[in-house]
Formats: C-alpha cells, structure tokens, sequence
C-alpha cells in the first residue's frame, strides 16, 4: 500500500504560469516535492483553489500526483491577500472531497499559512495529523513592510495556533528557524530545516555562445541578470540603481530582467515603476524586459549571464540562486532569509546587505574584472548545489520528517488506545465489583463443600479460556497464597492431550469433555466451565452430562451468558461484551476462587493436621 500525503497550496498551484506576481518559488516547491516523493512511492494530491471555470477538478499532473481544484470565492486569480475569507469555504469543500471520497490520507502537508488553516480543519474533524511549511512568517513580513503589507491583522496569531497543532515545522533555512523562535517562541525539537532545491533535469550548464544564440541575443555584449516575480520586496530596483552606477563605464553590459508581465504596465504597478526607474537614470536601452518565460528557458537566461543578482529584501528562501549556481553561474545576493545559506561567500558569489545599489556595483565591477574568479565561483557553485540541493535531497529529508511523524503518531495513537483499553477494563471491573461478588462467595463455599466432602473438581474451557482452567487448577492443586496447605483434587479436562486428540480425532471436538466428565465424574463432584459466549458446543454437551450424573454445574461466563447459563446450578456472568476485558475479569474471578478457598479450607481444618502439616513442609 503507498502512503497518502495531501498537499494543501491554497494559492500556489503547480499548474500555474511562473513568473506572476503569486506564482513563483513556491509552485515550483510544491510541483517538484509532490513529483519526487511519488518517485520514492508516495500519492501525492494537491489541494489548490479553483482559478477557472474551465480546468477539470481532478488533473493528473504527474504519475501518483493529482492537482484537486477545491471551489472557492470565485472562479478567476486574486491576490492572496483577499483570500482569508475564503478559507472556511475551503476548507469544508476539501474535507468534504475526502468523506465523499474516502480518500485515507495519512498525513498533510500544508505550505502557506492559509492552507495552514486548512490543515488545522482537517486535523480536527478528521484526525489527520499535519506538518507546514510556511514559506512565509506574517511577523518577519510585517517588520519588512509595515503598513504596505495587505494580508488580515490575525495572521501572526493563527500562525502561532498553526505552529501549536502542527506535527512539525519545516524552516527553509537557519534564519527562518530564528525567526520561528524569535518571532512565534516555537519549540526547538518542533522546527526541522530542510530546504528548497532545483532540478538537475531543468537546470544545469549551456556553452554562453549557444545560450545567447537560443534567446536571440547579442553576443558582443556580457550580460547580467535578474530573474523572478515583478514585486517590491523583491528588491529589483536596487539591481537597477547599482547597475545604473556603473553602466557608463562598462559600456558592453546589459541588465535582462526577466518575470513579470509586458502586456498592460498600466495594470502591473512594480513593472511601470521599474521602467520609469530606468527612464530617469537614463538606461532603458540597457535594461531589457523579457517578462515572464516557459520554465524550459531559463536555463539559457542564467547560462547566457556571466553574473546573476537577486536583492530582496526579505526572501524566506530564493530559489532562484540556485537555479542559477547550477547553471554555473556565480550570484550576488542580499543577505537576508536563506540566500546567504545556499551562496557561499567570495566562493560561489558574493553577499551584500539589502537596499545597498553602491555594494552591488562594487561587486559586479570586482567579479567583471577578475574572469578567473569568475570561472572558479562557476565550478564550485555547480559542485555546490548538486551536493546539497537537488529536489530529490530535499525530498529524502521531507520523506525522513515524515516517517518520524507518522510514527510518532502511531505511538500515540498507541497509547491512546492502550488508555482506553485501561478506562474500558476498569469500567468493567467497577461494574462486576457491583455485581459479582456475591456471586462468587456462593461458588467458593459450593468448592469447599464438594472439596471437603471428598469430591473433586473438573474444570475446563477452549482457547484463552483452556489456558485459564489449566491456571486455575494449578493455583488449587499447588498453593494459590498459603504454603501450609495440601492440594486439592482439581483436574484441568484440557490438560489430557491423549484423550482430547484421540476423542476429537474419532468422534469431533464437539464431545471430548462430555466424554471425560462421563468416565471420571461422580455426583458429589463438581464442573466448573470457563467460557466468554457461553455457546461452545463441547462446554454445552459437558454440562449436560454433569446434570445427568449428579454433578454440580458452574459456570463463569461474559457477555450475556448464551445456552450455557439453563445448563447450570451457578453462573458467574462477566456484564461486558468484549472478549479481552471477559477474559480479564475471569481471572480475577479465579483468583478470588482460589483465595476464598484457600483461607476456608485451613481455617476448617482440624489443629492436628495443620500442625503436621507444618512440620513436613519445614
């Protein structure tokens, strides 16, 4: 059987075109972990909100990975700051895809807080348990964008309500699991880092002459370049003011900027304010805009440039530096979130603080001017990242995070049950101790008539209960809880496996304790039957051959005593339907036999013998 895993991307689907100012690192995260963990044996289906009226609900987006389109607001992209309100609807569609489903998923995986929400819903009316990556932290978010940032007030304390029913917490990167501590004071043993990745099938090194040939572009000049989505936080005008410092002097380099959308600037707000940027220094014949590209392509934009920037000022990882480190080219990015994680300093590139357009022309002009320096950082950020950063890494961590989980969710569904099986045989025995002992008084001073009369004691039972017959005559013919004490003539009709085989090979199980009862049995002898039904055939036909020969008849039973309490003279019955806590509850019951006659039987007993008695065992 494979295990089950939903994804929840409440806004981030793997079907959706990159470079949009809500796709990007995370629809890659979310398309390339599902498709890695279905390699390793999971099946993976991604819950993401319903954008068109058009798509189908269910897509087949790879083998053992579906993409769920779950109705929610309207059909058509807003921006995922409008969607809070749209999450309890959410949510009741995906739990109510899973019922009418029966899917059984055994774990969720939720990514963004939303969908962190969402997780928490399904935790609750289903008992799915449930580990988030955030790729975000509203608090972080805020302290970078103040009043700039749109999403609702209570994000930062559902995200502390997410952390708290969360499984585990996955940090993309050392400064992400500061700021789950600092920020959210999340417990330490509850943060596991694992990181964001790239795919070597996608991204890895093309000859510069070939890859400028490919896009169509002019191979007398060197180029640098800045990918990913049109967004202020991205820090893309810091690029353009540090390249607009040097320009002059480095008359054959060109800036591509690469994502985002060309067709209405009127519309995209961060792209008008980036041309205009441009206009001002005077450099737009030398920034190119190339808008957002196939995913297929952007190998030949990072091959084509001898440098790649990325300076956000807060990125909670940045899956673009690595995109480009495999491609072989070195990058100078801001030292913030995980970039100074995956960019090895003055080693596969350079870092530089945010907001600093004078440090990132300083670094261009350093690594331009030194082509050997160049060539270096390209072969070790390629040795780099195929070490430590490939999809199928990341997911190996993912897939280790997630056995641990389940595990440790079995384990205490495991003590769960154990206490409830606790609850449920005390409950059981607090009912017989109502009921029973009187009883069981009743039994034991039969016992001791038939004992001190010169009879004896059959006993027998089939399955648990034959080993609970055998305990019970080994606790009278031996000592139960007094030495000084001789045995009693008790006989276990199971212990005879001579007659049992031979009876029952002849002439069927049905008749081996009819058939002992009838050739030892004496009237003044007494039978005692252990059974939880009370409807086993052998125990029905032995009791009737007791009654014919005058012998007394016990039964300790459970459940609600079957045929076998008409055949008795008394009956024990267990109030309790469960075989387990039955059988408990008869052992109990023959321990309090054995110690009920026990103490009679010495107590009855002349002085003389108990005397003597001493002496031999002595």
């Amino acid at each position: 059987m494979k295990t089950r895993i939903a994804f929840i991307s409440d806004h981030a689907s793997p079907l959706a075109t990159l470079g949009e100012v809500d796709s990007g690192g995370q629809n890659v995260y979310v398309a390339e972990v599902a498709y890695s963990l279905a390699n390793m044996g999971y099946m993976v289906d991604i819950f993401t909100r319903r954008e068109s009226g058009d798509i189908a609900e269910i897509v087949d987006f790879q083998e053992n990975v579906r993409v769920i389109h779950i109705g929610a607001g309207p059909d058509h992209p807003i921006p995922k700051e409008e969607l809070f309100v749209y999450m309890e609807t959410f949510s009741a569609h995906v739990i109510r895809f899973i019922e009418a489903e029966q899917v059984k998923y055994e774990l969720v995986h939720a990514h963004f807080w939303l969908s962190g929400m969402v997780a928490m819903d399904i935790k609750m009316k289903l008992g799915i348990p449930f580990v988030i990556t955030f790729h975000a932290l509203g608090a972080v978010r805020r302290f970078h964008q103040g009043t700039a940032d749109k999403f609702p007030q209570q994000r930062e304390k559902i995200e502390q309500e997410i952390i708290r029913q969360a499984e585990k917490v996955i940090a993309e990167c050392p400064n992400d699991m500061k700021d789950l501590l600092a920020y959210y004071q999340t417990p330490q043993d509850k943060i596991e880092i694992i990181p964001c990745g790239y795919n070597p099938k996608d991204f890895y090194p093309i000859e510069k002459t070939h890859a400028l040939q490919v896009l169509g572009l002019c191979p007398e000049y060197r180029y640098i370049l800045q990918l990913g989505r049109i967004v202020p936080r991205k820090g893309i005008d810091n690029v353009i003011e540090g390249f607009a410092l040097l320009h002059e002097e480095h008359n054959d380099l060109r800036l591509l900027v690469v994502g985002g959308n060309l067709a209405d600037l009127r519309r995209d707000s961060e792209m008008k304010r980036l041309h205009q940027l441009c206009m001002d220094y005077a450099i737009q014949d030398k920034v190119i805009f190339v808008g957002h590209q196939g995913r297929e392509t952007l190998k030949y934009f990072y091959s084509a440039s001898d440098i790649f920037i990325t300076t956000p000022w807060y990125e909670p990882f940045g899956i673009t530096p690595l995109e480009a480190m495999a491609c072989g080219t070195p990058v100078i990015g801001a030292e913030v979130g995980g970039i100074p994680f995956t960019v090895r300093h003055y080693d596969t590139g350079l870092l530089v603080p945010p907001h600093h357009p004078n440090r990132v022309a300083n670094s261009i002009k350093l690594l331009l001017a030194d082509k050997q320096k160049l060539k270096s950082m390209s072969r070790k950020a390629i040795k780099h990242v195929q070490s430590n950063f490939t999809w199928q890494k990341v997911s190996e961590q993912i897939h280790r995070l997630y056995v641990q989980v389940l595990q440790s969710n079995r384990n205490k569904k495991n003590l769960q049950e154990l206490a409830q099986y606790f609850r449920q045989a005390s409950d059981t025995f607090m009912k017989s101790a109502n009921i029973l002992p009187k009883h069981i008084i009743n039994v034991g001073d039969q016992m001791c008539q038939v004992l001190q009369s010169g009879g004896k004691i059959m006993i027998c039972g089939n399955g648990g209960s034959a080993a609970e017959s055998q305990h019970f005559v080994a606790e009278l013919v031996g000592r139960f809880e007094i030495a000084e004490r001789p045995g009693y003539p008790v006989i276990s009709l199971n212990s005879d496996t001579a007659v049992l085989t031979a009876w029952a090979n002849d002439f069927g199980y049905d008749y081996v304790f009819q058939r002992q009862v009838q050739s030892i049995g004496q009237p003044g002898d007494m039978l005692i039957c252990l059974s939880t039904s009370g409807n086993s055939p052998n125990i029905l036909h032995a009791l009737q051959q007791a009654n014919e020969q005058g012998i007394t008849t016990v039964n300790i039973l459970g459940k609600k005593g079957g045929k076998a309490l008409q055949y008795a003279d008394m009956n024990i019955v267990v109030p309790s339907l469960d075989t387990a806590r039955i059988q408990e509850v008869h052992l109990h019951i023959i321990h309090q036999l054995c110690g009920l006659v026990e103490n009679q039987m010495v107590r009855d007993m002349p002085q003389k013998q108990v005397s003597k008695l001493s002496k031999l065992i002595a």
